[in-house]
């Protein structure tokens, strides 16, 4: 877990392995209808820049538990096989970025 500071509110950034699945995501240190006013932006790209998976969700407010979260799939969700293919120099080559609704 990581925290990060972004349009003056804190958020918590979770990456998760489990059962063959990859999770990430971001939630506001506030409330639901506070974290409403966000979304999130995963993106993953292969070594050669063209190929590409982009999923946008709204964030989520920190009162809501993670691993309840992760089970919504309302967060980046991808299986294991997948993800192999978005490793670059043995990094998982993936940018997150926070904007305003």
């Amino acid at each position: 877990m990581a925290v990060i500071s972004c349009f003056g509110e804190l958020f918590t950034y979770f990456k998760q392995k489990k059962d063959g699945r990859y999770n990430v995501a971001v939630q506001l240190i506030g409330t639901s209808s506070e974290a409403s006013k966000y979304r999130c932006e995963f993106t993953l790209r292969a070594a050669n820049c063209i190929e590409e998976i982009k999923k946008i969700f709204l964030v989520q407010g920190y009162s809501e538990d993670i691993e309840t979260f992760f089970n919504s799939k309302k967060c980046l969700n991808v299986d294991e096989e997948t993800i192999k293919l978005f490793v670059v120099n043995r990094n998982l080559n993936l940018t997150v970025t926070l904007s305003r609704v």
